[in-house]
């Protein structure tokens, strides 16, 4: 019955913890006109950052991409960059970075990416770029997911087994104080 309680106290705490969490939308938001897109070989589709609005963008675990990006503001000096907040422990990973000046207003091209089988699949996780130049700024970011579900990733047992074993620990540490005292015969 003891046993009972805890796991339901657990699992009340994991909803609070996890519902609790803010959900991220989809955002491009600039001072210079900007626009950005990118289209999924493997996958079939094209994301535009502008029309995604808050929708849960689900990727392939390897793809190339080709991408655009523009501003509606005359060439000059520039810097951006586009990065990936994943789970943690995993952090943010820059994925690209650029500074220049620019003759144009606009620029493409491909990029391959394949995620190791580390990074979880069925996880959201962030895509956010920003893109600064003398003209203003222009930011956004997607929420994504890598296909499949949590258990592809090979942490996923690591992780089950240590939270078995921390739990067998943890319960061998409180059976003496779950033991009635003074029980009379």
């Amino acid at each position: 019955m003891n046993a009972t309680r805890w796991v339901v106290v657990g699992a009340l705490f994991g909803l609070l913890v996890v519902g609790g969490a803010p959900a991220a939308t989809a955002e491009l938001e600039g001072t210079n006109g900007c626009q950005a897109s990118g289209a999924f070989r493997e996958g079939g589709f094209t994301v535009d950052a502008r029309a995604v609005g808050d929708a849960l963008v689900v990727v392939p675990r390897s793809d190339t991409v080709d991408w655009q990006g523009s501003v509606a503001a005359p060439p000059g000096a520039y810097s951006g960059s586009i990065s990936v907040e994943l789970p943690k422990p995993f952090g943010t990973l820059e994925i690209d970075s650029w500074a220049g000046n620019s003759q144009t207003m606009s620029n493409a091209g491909t990029h391959e990416y394949d995620l190791p089988s580390l990074v979880p699949a069925g996880v959201e996780f962030t895509v956010s770029g920003s893109h600064v130049d003398q003209n203003g700024t222009c930011s956004g970011s997607v929420r994504m997911e890598v296909e499949g579900g949590p258990f592809d990733s090979p942490l996923t047992a690591v992780s089950l087994v240590g939270t078995a074993a921390t739990g067998a620990g943890l319960l061998a540490l409180l059976r003496p104080l779950l033991r009635p005292v003074g029980k009379v015969m």
